[in-house]
């Protein structure tokens, strides 16, 4: 492998094959995959547990979902830290903290005492904590890979989450079908410990970009002017805050499983499966074309997908139907999250690009709000009013920008 990844015009081999012949890209790969699947195997195992000990729905969302009050907050003061020392060092901290974090999760949970609030409180600390490290995961991409390879190698990290997707709530639910939930949060500091091993191998070209000696709030404040001024990375943003409707399929997932199909622990874990390889049947798709000329055709049709295969998967009454509509309902997932990192890496400035992919990473943690939101909505709507509202309100969102500004649809 070749750790140089500057383009090469005469280079004709493969978008794919480009992309894993460079061994920090590999390196980021393989952090970001195991990172993410960490955290799903995290949120499928405490949920699992919850419920399990007769917690409420409401209470499986506040569990993931509460997290997101001190994230906001540290994913932007992350993104001047990333640009005044670079994403790596920040990546190393974060994975360093999520082993320590997961270990005494695995801990408590092996006391008779240990209550839902135990597991809310961890689960906060661990998400404001994975808040710190996500911003840097993004603006790691275009230092690892030529600028023309952004949507492909954007595709692979999702092709990577789609890995971790499914084997991480599946590792979860084979760990707890073996022993305890205490043992997947076990398994979780494993993972973790692997993460950061891949996380040193990264070789990124720009480690500091900011030379600025401005206060981190008065540079939080002009990366917000910076995205303002430019309506791309402004109505880019605004379309990635919608995956606060789109994150209210997580919650459903695990109700569907215990009360429609009440299926046993591996079989729930196969339903994230299923979302998973639609991911990355998608992600697979972008990357070997080398990325999509039209990204706002993309996200449409990426959310239409969505939709789609989420209505189905409401309206379905066999368990072997359900994972194909979980399935389409995956491939929508890459086809706008790969535009949406591209457009952003593309049309931020690279002094900024930390803090514009931080306030993305704000974005994403709408992923938080969705699950609490979702759990309550299910509680208080019901199972198939909740999707509808999922459907109905990430569509809004999408539809929003391409309506409201000519710079979207131009790109």
């Amino acid at each position: 492998m070749s750790t140089d990844s500057a383009p090469q015009p005469e280079d004709t081999r493969s978008p794919l094959r480009r992309l894993f012949t460079s061994r920090s890209f590999v390196a980021l790969f393989v952090s970001n995959a195991l990172g993410f699947g960490g955290e799903q195997m995290r949120l499928a195992a405490q949920s699992w547990w919850i419920l399990d000990q007769g917690g409420s729905k409401t209470e499986m969302g506040v569990a993931a979902g509460l997290r997101v009050i001190p994230v906001v907050v540290i994913t932007l003061y992350a993104g001047v830290l990333i640009d005044r020392v670079g994403g790596r060092r920040v990546l190393i901290l974060e994975r360093a903290l999520l082993i320590i974090l997961a270990a005494i999760t695995g801990l408590i949970l092996l006391f008779d005492q240990v209550q839902v609030w135990h597991v809310i409180v961890l689960s906060t600390i661990a998400g404001s904590t994975i808040a710190l490290g996500l911003p840097a995961t993004q603006t790691l991409v275009p230092d690892v890979v030529p600028k023309d390879m952004l949507q492909p190698a954007n595709s692979m990290n999702q092709l990577g989450n789609a890995v971790g997707r499914t084997l991480g709530p599946l590792a979860a639910g084979v760990l707890i079908a073996i022993r305890s939930a205490a043992l997947a949060l076990f398994g979780l500091a494993v993972v973790y410990g692997v993460a950061l091993l891949a996380t040193f191998g990264i070789a990124a070209r720009g480690t500091r970009t900011s030379t600025s000696t401005d206060s981190s709030g008065r540079q939080i404040i002009d990366g917000l002017k910076h995205i303002r001024q430019n309506p791309v990375l402004f109505w880019t943003l605004f379309s990635g805050f919608s995956v606060i409707f789109y994150a209210m399929i997580f919650p459903i997932v695990p109700v569907y499983a215990r009360d429609v199909f009440e299926v046993d622990e591996v079989k729930f874990g196969l339903m994230w499966g299923a979302l998973a390889v639609g991911q990355a049947t998608g992600a697979l798709f972008i990357a070997s074309k080398g990325g999509l000329p039209r990204k706002t055709v993309s996200i449409v049709i990426g959310s239409l997908l969505f939709g789609g295969g989420l209505i189905g998967f409401g309206l379905s009454e066999y368990y072997l139907l359900s994972l194909v509509f979980l399935f389409i309902n995956g491939i929508g997932f890459p086809l706008h999250v790969t535009s949406w990192l591209t457009l952003l890496q593309q049309h931020s400035k690279p002094e900024y690009r930390g803090r514009v992919m931080a306030v993305y990473a704000v974005a994403m943690q709408g992923v938080s709000l969705g699950w609490l939101l979702g759990g309550i909505s299910l509680d208080v709507l019901g199972n198939f009013e909740t999707i509808l509202l999922t459907v109905a309100g990430s569509m809004t969102m999408i539809l929003l920008p391409v309506v409201f500004s000519k710079e979207i649809r131009r790109v």
